[in-house]
């Protein structure tokens, strides 16, 4: 039987002689509860307070999230170390030990790396092969096989080449995984390459070589032992088993570990993640876990918190709405708002939604495909190419939504918006966004240095935007408008002269590179500018209305629209879903569960569920009036047609 406890309590330290784990559901103020007892232990464990080697390690999913704990642990810094699972293990264990490193990869998979340069992760965003031309590795190929042959596999292919981290698990096995267009013979000495001269590791790689090293070298583990007497994970729900092996391992000795995480908010089978692991870690080693559970929910009023009861019906924690309200003048109590179920397409149902949406509500989805049905003003046609180019990088290691909003690395993201930057500069007369086009691909700082280059071109600038955008409208092919611009630069003398001063003769824009698929080029040549700018300005932006449910993990906001309707990989219906949520197995009916659980628990105040048609509504009503009835819970909704 847990232990019941508040996000406010701190630990004694009896309790902290023992591992533990702490059941913690959305709003819970698990942040808040692993941030305080943390620094009541770098305050008062004397093998911290003695020590300078000696800290608090912390693990938590996402760099967002690491960066949150670090900011709240601000002063306690210096005696604690906030990393992702990967930044940990290449920092402790790859880095320090590429010797062992490099054993192993001889020892599994019969491969000599003497390259002296050390083996580290991919960047975040890019290819494992980024950089690298095809054609060298082809020859690095036949260099190794002694033969000469021709190949036509890309390098997204190449790359692919990994290893199989799911069969190590089940059976120990130390084998690749690869697409059935290259031969085993091939592969490889394509992972040779990656190894050695690319000298990078997969996601699933650093796992891999973490662990077996941890298992090859005792000393290895036990300074990792002796440096952190205190591990804590969080959001444990989304830990792969390789992963959990790894905190075991170090966990089994002189090491306390904490795990902290939700089992109904396990949505990454795709990495790997499995809900089962947080269920079933009932010990490590030889050492049983002390089990805590954090009921009260601080996020969500009594109705949206009853409703998330009914979706995880079917397991044990069951969460209390501790969410205050009162009237800022008189100090009254304020009456939670009704959960709305919004029925179909009518014009009042979108009427609904937009009016939510534009007071600062969000749409989470199961897909972006289905986000990009909520946007207004484009054409279905243009939401369906939208939907085309982001499932162009499924299962890319480029991720277009963050490309967008911040990196502009792709060749087709970084033209359009400057395209859009200078329709900015053309409509509103602003210098700043001129600068900031052009910032885009040429060196600005010049102008910075020297205004005179800018003040003695403007006319001829302002011209050259005229006569660009002559015409443009929403409906234009933001294409049309990059090969008017390149039409420009060749017969306007000006322009020409304008780039050469910033030390480029031969400016051109170019939107389409070799690696660009012919289904994506399709599709972008198809894309209208109203199209393109709600994209960028709207959807794919840092303050955006829409979001997919894992894109939300960790986010909350006032108004929340659910639009969540299965896949169908999910192997179930929302008649399904409704009737009778499940949430503990590892099938795929049961992590749409999750999603939707996780998506509805977004909500601070208002939360509107988007529903396709009617034929939902009896199964809605008999169900949750059935579990009000036997629950004795206060949980008020209706719907809107």
């Amino acid at each position: 039987m847990a232990i019941e406890i508040t996000s406010g309590d701190i630990l004694t330290s009896q309790q902290l002689s023992k591992h533990m784990k702490i059941y913690a559901g959305p709003g819970a103020g698990k942040t808040h509860f692993l941030v305080e007892n943390i620094k009541n232990i770098v305050k008062t464990v004397p093998q911290i307070i003695n020590s300078q080697n000696r800290k608090v390690l912390c693990i938590t999913y996402t760099n967002s999230a690491v960066e949150e704990i670090q900011r709240r642990l601000h002063g306690f810094s210096d005696a604690v170390e906030v990393n992702t699972i990967h930044g940990f293990i290449i920092k402790h264990i790859i880095m320090p030990f590429q010797e062992d490193l490099k054993q192993i990869i001889k020892t599994d998979f019969n491969l000599e790396i003497n390259s002296k340069r050390k083996i580290t992760s991919q960047i975040e965003g890019l290819s494992i092969l980024h950089g690298h031309e095809k054609e060298q590795i082809y020859n690095y190929i036949n260099n190794e096989l002694s033969i000469s042959q021709e190949y036509d596999f890309s390098k997204k292919i190449m790359g692919e080449v990994q290893i199989d981290i799911q069969e190590y698990y089940k059976s120990k096995k130390h084998l690749l995984m690869y697409s059935n267009k290259i031969s085993s013979e091939v592969a490889i000495i394509i992972k040779k390459y990656i190894w050695s001269t690319a000298c990078k590791l997969t996601h699933d790689e650093i796992l891999y070589f973490g662990y077996r090293i941890l298992r090859v070298n005792s000393t290895a583990l036990y300074a990792l032992r002796v440096k952190f007497p205190y591990i804590f994970v969080d959001e444990f729900q989304d830990t792969n088993p390789l992963q959990t092996l790894i905190i075991k391992e170090i966990g089994e000795k002189h090491s306390v570990v904490g795990v902290i995480g939700d089992v109904a908010q396990s949505i990454y089978s795709f990495q790997g993640a499995k809900p089962s692991e947080f269920q079933n870690l009932i010990n490590i080693g030889k050492n049983d876990i002390v089990e805590y559970i954090i009921k009260g929910n601080r996020r969500s009023p009594n109705n949206i918190v009853q409703l998330c009861n009914y979706i995880r019906k079917s397991d044990v924690l069951r969460q209390e709405s501790i969410k205050t309200y009162s009237d800022d003048i008189e100090g009254k109590e304020i009456e939670a708002k009704q959960i709305v179920f919004v029925i179909g397409e009518s014009e009042t149902a979108l009427s609904l939604l937009n009016t939510v949406k534009n007071s600062g509500g969000v749409i989470l989805t199961r897909t972006w495909a289905m986000a990009f049905k909520y946007i207004q003003n484009i054409s279905n046609e243009q939401k369906k190419i939208l939907t085309n180019i982001y499932n162009s990088y499924y299962a890319s290691p480029i991720d277009i939504r963050a490309e967008i909003v911040e990196h502009n690395n792709v060749s087709w993201v970084r033209a359009f918006r400057f395209i859009m930057k200078l329709y900015d500069a053309y409509t509103t007369n602003s210098f700043i966004d001129l600068l900031s086009a052009f910032g885009l691909y040429v060196n600005i700082d010049i102008l910075k240095k020297d205004r005179s280059i800018l003040t003695t071109d403007v006319i001829s600038l302002n011209k050259g935007l005229v006569a660009l955008f002559k015409g443009v409208n929403d409906y234009t092919l933001i294409v049309d408008i990059i090969n008017r611009f390149n039409y420009l630069l060749l017969n306007d003398i000006n322009l020409k002269t304008f780039f050469k001063k910033l030390g480029d003769n031969n400016f051109q824009i170019e939107y389409l590179t070799e690696y660009d698929n012919e289904k994506l080029q399709m599709n972008l040549n198809k894309l209208e500018l109203g199209t393109v700018q709600q994209l960028f300005n709207e959807v794919f932006s840092k303050d955006s209305k829409y979001m997919t449910v894992h894109q939300a993990k960790g986010l909350e906001w006032d108004k929340v629209i659910v639009g969540v309707v299965p896949s169908r990989f999910d192997c179930t219906t929302l008649n399904d879903f409704w009737s009778n949520p499940r949430i503990l197995e590892e099938s795929p009916s049961d992590e749409f569960t999750r999603l939707y659980y996780v998506a509805c628990s977004r909500a601070r105040e208002e939360l509107y569920i988007h529903l396709p048609d009617a034929s939902l509504v009896g199964v809605i009503t008999t169900n949750l009036d059935r579990y009000i009835e036997s629950t004795e819970c206060n949980l008020n909704y209706r719907f809107c047609y």
